[in-house]
């Protein structure tokens, strides 16, 4: 039952991106997607390709991050200005620093994504930041994710939902 579950999902998952992919063909941008063993790892457009997009699972009501490795293919930096996700309330382009010994988030207005470069979204650094989900996000699920950039490209990718990274849901003392 879960493989044909699973097999469900998979073929679900690559026809929401062939009409993805056919989409943006038909306004002119190339959209490439690669797989690897039955997930999608990279996706690709505008000489900008984003690698191993996930989130970390939450319950409705909660907040959660979405990580992601953003390559520049390009001789021109690029930012990262703004995410969009159906899952989340507000979304926000954060990052994450340590102040006299205590962890702290703020909001930035923009990502650079140096010319011929990456910048990574990983958990104590830049991240995308759910806030006010819609729906639980649970492990092994896939959501919609749209990074926009500077010059008005948009790479629209799916982030596959992962477990807690161990302290975020830690017991509180």
């Amino acid at each position: 039952m879960k493989i044909a579950i699973k097999s469900i999902t998979m073929t679900a998952i690559c026809l929401a991106l062939t009409f993805t992919a056919q989409a943006h063909e038909k306004v002119g941008e190339k959209i490439e997607i690669t797989k690897y063993k039955d997930r999608i790892t990279t996706f690709k457009t505008d000489g900008i390709s984003v690698t191993n997009p996930f989130a970390r699972q939450a319950k409705k009501g909660q907040n959660s991050a979405a990580f992601v490795k953003v390559t520049n293919l390009t001789e021109t930096p690029r930012k990262i200005i703004r995410a969009i996700s159906p899952v989340a309330s507000i979304i926000e382009l954060h990052t994450s620093f340590e102040e006299n010994g205590i962890h702290k988030m703020r909001p930035v207005e923009a990502i650079d994504v140096p010319e011929n470069g990456f910048v990574e979204l990983k958990s104590g650094g830049f991240h995308v930041m759910l806030i006010g989900l819609k729906e639980d996000l649970v492990v092994g699920q896939h959501i919609p994710v749209t990074l926009e950039l500077d010059n008005g490209t948009t790479i629209q990718t799916t982030y596959k939902v992962k477990g807690c990274c161990g302290h975020c849901h830690a017991p509180k003392k």
